[in-house]
C-alpha cells in the first residue's frame, strides 16, 4: 500500500551547489579588492571572445567611464588547472608597458575570477593591416620592433611567454598608428637563466625546437616565435610545413625552410638575415632581444609592398589547413607520452599537465 500521507510531503530543495574553493585568496588581499563585487565597479557590455574556460567581455568603470576588457573564467572549468591561474595573474600584474595588455584589477567570486585588462579596439594583427589598405617591408619592421620591445621588457623581469603568435598580437584602436600590443599570458612562466622549463606548450607552427625536443627551454623560445611571425608578415605563408604532423616537426627541429624567390625576390637581404639569426636551432647561437633590437633590418627596412601575400595569408581558412593544425597540435600532445591540457584562451595553444613544469 502507498504512503497516503505522499501527496501532503514538503518537495525537497535540491541541495545548494557549494562554493568553489578562493583560487586567488593570497592575491585578492594584496590588491585590496577582498569582499568586492567586481558588478558595483563595472557594467558589462558586449561578448568580445569565448575561450575554452572563459568569457571576455567589454566592461565599463561605472565612476570614470573608461572603458576596459574583462576576462570571466568560470572556476569549475580550471578544476586541477589553478596553479595555472595563479602563474597568469601573477605574470601579468607585474607588467605595465605601452605594448602588452596589461592587468588593471581582479576580482573572485563563489563562481568566476574577473580579470580586468586594458581593451584593445583595433583588431588582429593581419585583420589590421588588410583594412589599412597598404603594407611594406618596412612596415612589417615597425611591427616587428614593438613585439621585441615588449618581449624584451618581459625578459628583463625573467618572464617568458611561450606562446607568441599573429593571434596574441592586438592593436590598441583602429588609428594609422595605432600601437600593436602582446596578449594571453596563459602559458607564460617566470624563469631565471640558470634554470630550464620542461613544459611542452605552444602553438604548433611558432613552436621552437627545444620545446618539441624537450630538452629544457627559456625566454630564447620567444626569439623563435618572434622569427616565425616576421616570415609570415613578409611572404604570407608560414616557414615550416609538412603533409603530416611529423614532417611538420622534423621541418622545425632541423629548421628547414627556405626563402622561395618567387615570395621573397623583391624583400631585402636585411630582412633574410635577421629572420636566419632567430630561426636557429641551438638556442645559444640564437639572437636575444637585445642584438635583434639592434639589428640594421629595423631601421634600414626597404618601402617595398607586401600587401598581397598578407592578403594570402589571411585568406588561408580552408579544410586543409585545419586538419593540418588538429593534427600537429596531436603530435605536440603526445610528446614524452604525458597529458596535455589546453590552457591557453587560443585553442591550437597546449602544454602538459599542472605540476609538471621544472
Amino acid at each position: 500500500m502507498g504512503n497516503m500521507f505522499s501527496c501532503c510531503l514538503p518537495d525537497k530543495k535540491p541541495a545548494k551547489e557549494p562554493a568553489a574553493p578562493m583560487v586567488l585568496e593570497e592575491e585578492i588581499k594584496e590588491s585590496g579588492t577582498s569582499n568586492k563585487d567586481i558588478k558595483d565597479f563595472y557594467d558589462f557590455g558586449k561578448t568580445l571572445g569565448v575561450g575554452s574556460f572563459a568569457i571576455v567581455k567589454e566592461c565599463v568603470n561605472k565612476q570614470t567611464g573608461e572603458k576596459f576588457a574583462v576576462k570571466i573564467i568560470d572556476k569549475k572549468n580550471i578544476n586541477g588547472q589553478e596553479a595555472m591561474i595563479k602563474s597568469e595573474v601573477n605574470v601579468i600584474k607585474q607588467l605595465r608597458h605601452p605594448n602588452i595588455i596589461c592587468l588593471k584589477e581582479f576580482y573572485e567570486s563563489e563562481r568566476d575570477i574577473y580579470l580586468v585588462t586594458d581593451l584593445a579596439k583595433g583588431g588582429e594583427l593581419f585583420d589590421h593591416i588588410i583594412e589599412k589598405g597598404s603594407f611594406t617591408e618596412k612596415d612589417a619592421a615597425h611591427l616587428v620592433k614593438q613585439i621585441l620591445e615588449a618581449v624584451n621588457y618581459m625578459h628583463k623581469k625573467n618572464i617568458v611567454h611561450r606562446d607568441l603568435k599573429p593571434e596574441n598580437l592586438l592593436f590598441k584602436d583602429k588609428s594609422e598608428d595605432s600601437p600593436l600590443m602582446v596578449t594571453d599570458f596563459g602559458l607564460s612562466k617566470f624563469t631565471e637563466p640558470a634554470t630550464m622549463l620542461n613544459t611542452s606548450c605552444g602553438t604548433p607552427g611558432y613552436v621552437a625546437p627545444e620545446i618539441i625536443s624537450r630538452k629544457g627551454h627559456g625566454v630564447a623560445v620567444d626569439l623563435w616565435s618572434i622569427g616565425v611571425i616576421t616570415y609570415v608578415l613578409l611572404c604570407g605563408f608560414q616557414p615550416f610545413y609538412g603533409d603530416d604532423q611529423a614532417q611538420l616537426f622534423k621541418a622545425i627541429l632541423e629548421a628547414d625552410y627556405v626563402f622561395e624567390k618567387e615570395y621573397w625576390g623583391d624583400i631585402s637581404e636585411d630582412a633574410k638575415d635577421f629572420i636566419r639569426k632567430l630561426l636557429v636551432v641551438n638556442p645559444a647561437e640564437r639572437m636575444d632581444c637585445d642584438k635583434a633590437l639592434k639589428h640594421k633590418w629595423l631601421t634600414n627596412a626597404a618601402n617595398t609592398s607586401v600587401l598581397e601575400n598578407v592578403k594570402k595569408f589571411n585568406a588561408k581558412k580552408t579544410f586543409k589547413k585545419a586538419v593540418q593544425a588538429v593534427t600537429a597540435a596531436n603530435q605536440l600532445k603526445q610528446l614524452g607520452n604525458k597529458k596535455i591540457d589546453v590552457i591557453s584562451q587560443n585553442r591550437d595553444s597546449y602544454a602538459t599537465a599542472p605540476g609538471e613544469e621544472n
